[in-house]
């Protein structure tokens, strides 16, 4: 007998149900083809089973690799590094997350379920979000076939810089056809002139869309326009008016679930640029927003953008009458009356107006412009007219008295 026998060998039943009958067929109390049917196995393999347990006696039923470590396992020092960063670095980041990070920042390919197994028994795993269950089912829609044709645009407010900061809103799109997200920005909030700015750099750096598809926020509009007032255009929101100049259509969803697709992407920026931010040490706006269009959201694209059934785009160029001129589409534009004395007033302050063909400009309404990055200019039938700052409108209107 061996030394291992003599120390002790532990059977399962199924090995030591093999054992008795390996002996039955070497005592010639039964023939293999029987002991095959006993062990419901086939006489080959019954047979190989005999033979083990004559040549190796009790350790001829158990199977070769028991004991040996797998051909495949990690050496202990990949999984100590593996769980050390993991708790110490990388604690906020879902597992696909990290394995990505691993392999990029680390040179380590490891297994999804092996990481997963060793988080696990570490109680290292991130918890998944909750997920309300739905009170009515809503159809998917499929996807365009072609880029460019829907751009769905929204916003996010998070605490994006950790729970010890404030809300900032994140503002950015994607492109229907293909989940690319052709830009994102934070914003300390979301507003008129936030989006229009998202518009712009949208706009500059693929192109015009077919379809911009929105919400029912305040400075995007509202569907029912149409329907209950006669005079609508008069109503257009900023966001409205400047796409309508670039012959994009803006289309309003009527809940969350018709825009998923950008709803889904908010879920994936909070759960992977929360961690990036934190572990680049990046806690303002402007480093956070060229950290985002120079790593994070190229990254995104890469790993989750899909190819459209059609290749061929349907981004539109620049009309040629605002090629170099977005600033004037995507800007703020109200209207004022030119009073009796050339004047008009404007947010407290009153304006001398001028131009410089000569014309009385009484009576007339101008149209004031304010650009993104808060330049201003007046147009009376689309050229530009001067203002002149006479002073605080509440206090000439005192001593007019």
């Amino acid at each position: 007998m061996s030394e291992q026998a003599s120390k002790g060998v532990f059977l399962s039943f199924q090995e030591q149900r093999r054992l008795d009958v390996a002996h039955q067929v070497l005592h010639g109390d039964i023939t293999v083809e029987l002991a095959a049917k006993k062990l419901g196995l086939s006489e080959k393999q019954t047979g190989r089973i005999v033979r083990n347990v004559k040549e190796r006696g009790v350790l001829g039923v158990r199977h070769g690799n028991r004991g040996r470590a797998p051909a495949n396992k990690k050496p202990d020092e990949v999984k100590r590094l593996t769980i050390d960063l993991l708790r110490e670095k990388y604690f906020d980041f879902n597992l696909s997350h990290f394995l990505e990070k691993l392999e990029s920042e680390h040179s380590l390919k490891l297994c999804h379920e092996t990481v997963r197994l060793w988080a696990l028994a570490e109680g290292l795993m991130k918890r998944a979000k909750k997920i309300r269950r739905r009170k009515k089912p809503h159809k998917r829609r499929a996807r365009m076939p072609k880029s460019g044709m829907m751009i769905q645009l929204d916003g996010s407010k998070h605490r994006w810089f950790g729970k010890d900061h404030p809300e900032y809103a994140l503002i950015g799109g994607i492109d229907d056809a293909t989940s690319i997200c052709p830009h994102a920005e934070i914003f300390p909030s979301e507003d008129t002139l936030s989006v229009l700015a998202t518009l712009k750099r949208i706009i500059e750096n693929v192109g015009v869309p077919e379809v911009l598809y929105v919400d029912q926020a305040g400075h995007f509009g509202n569907r029912l326009n149409k329907a209950v007032r006669l005079d609508w255009e008069k109503h257009l929101t900023h966001v409205e008016r400047a796409m309508n100049e670039l012959g994009c259509e803006v289309v309003f969803a009527t809940s969350p679930q018709a825009k998923g697709r950008i709803e889904r992407m908010w879920d994936t920026f909070q759960d992977r640029l929360v961690p990036e931010l934190r572990i680049n040490e990046i806690t303002t706006i402007p480093a956070a927003n060229e950290f985002i269009a120079s790593n994070f959201v190229p990254g995104f694209n890469r790993r989750f953008s899909v190819s459209p059934d059609v290749k061929q785009t349907a981004y539109k160029p620049i009309p040629k009458l605002w090629e170099g001129r977005l600033d004037w589409v995507f800007c703020k534009r109200e209207f004022r009356k030119v009073d009796l004395g050339e004047c008009v007033s404007w947010n407290g302050r009153t304006y001398l107006v001028s131009n410089d063909r000569g014309l009385s400009l009484k009576r007339a309404t101008i149209e004031i412009r304010t650009t993104i990055d808060d330049r201003t200019q007046a147009f009376y039938a689309g050229r530009r007219v001067g203002l002149t700052d006479i002073g605080n409108t509440k206090t000439l209107n005192l001593k007019a008295a």
